[in-house]
């Protein structure tokens, strides 16, 4: 795999992302819907994923479509445990009000989301960048590349939120390397984190409302659908 075809590709990408989010931040509305579930979403981030996989003839391993074991379930309970137990302490210290009752229009959207980020940034990206320039580069470009993707979103734009995200991305970024590139793992290790950090942060989110809720649902189905057809293709081509 070439270095300067997959750190070219990356940088193409992130662009596009960062670009189709701003878009849909702009629009608000059914605008937002289109450009953040369908274009970032579906197309950018699974269908060209998928179609490169397709195109270079891989197999599931390349996206991190593994099993998951014993192994796996350690690590992704190991970090939650320290991340999700490391922001608690602070709640709990200082009586923090967590406004638990934002999941009940936060969640699906955050579901569909957290699955966007990792299989783009974790199964597609990392996967490759590893194979290009080795294990640690490819946790810190991985990382990297999760917090600068927030610059799409307006309430993210500030140099703190940017490095804490850099490092919240270097641990999602290192649980996927430790479980053996395991999509299943940080896909888990991330979607806590998002959830706790919307009930905690949701001002610096996108507004979710009621229609948001079933905008999520519909695209979590069609992510399902693409994914079952790409596991079923690329296994029968791998028999």
């Amino acid at each position: 795999m070439k270095k300067t075809e997959v750190l070219i590709g990356t940088i193409l990408i992130e662009f596009f992302v960062i670009i189709s989010i701003a878009i849909a931040n702009i629009l608000g509305g059914n605008g937002f819907y289109l450009f953040y579930n369908v274009v970032y979403g579906l197309v950018i981030s699974t269908l060209v994923p998928i179609f490169i996989v397709y195109k270079k003839q891989e197999t599931l391993s390349s996206i991190g479509i593994k099993k998951f074991g014993l192994r796996q379930a350690c690590i992704v309970a190991i970090f939650i445990i320290f991340s999700i137990g490391g922001q608690f302490i602070p709640i709990v210290i200082n009586s923090v009000n967590v406004e638990y009752e934002l999941l009940k229009v936060g969640l699906l959207p955050l579901i569909m989301t957290t699955f966007f980020e990792e299989f783009l940034f974790r199964g597609f990206m990392q996967t490759r960048l590893e194979k290009a320039y080795g294990s640690v580069l490819a946790v810190i470009l991985s990382g990297m590349a999760f917090s600068v993707y927030h610059l799409g979103y307006p309430g993210f734009r500030n140099v703190n939120d940017l490095l804490l995200l850099y490092a919240v991305g270097i641990g999602f970024a290192l649980a996927y390397k430790l479980s053996g590139n395991n999509l299943i793992v940080s896909y888990l290790v991330n979607l806590p984190n998002a959830l706790l950090t919307y009930v905690l942060k949701s001002k610096q989110f996108p507004k979710f409302n009621s229609n948001t809720i079933p905008f999520a649902a519909i695209t979590i189905i069609m992510i399902v659908i693409i994914m079952y057809v790409t596991v079923i293709k690329l296994r029968k081509e791998a028999n």
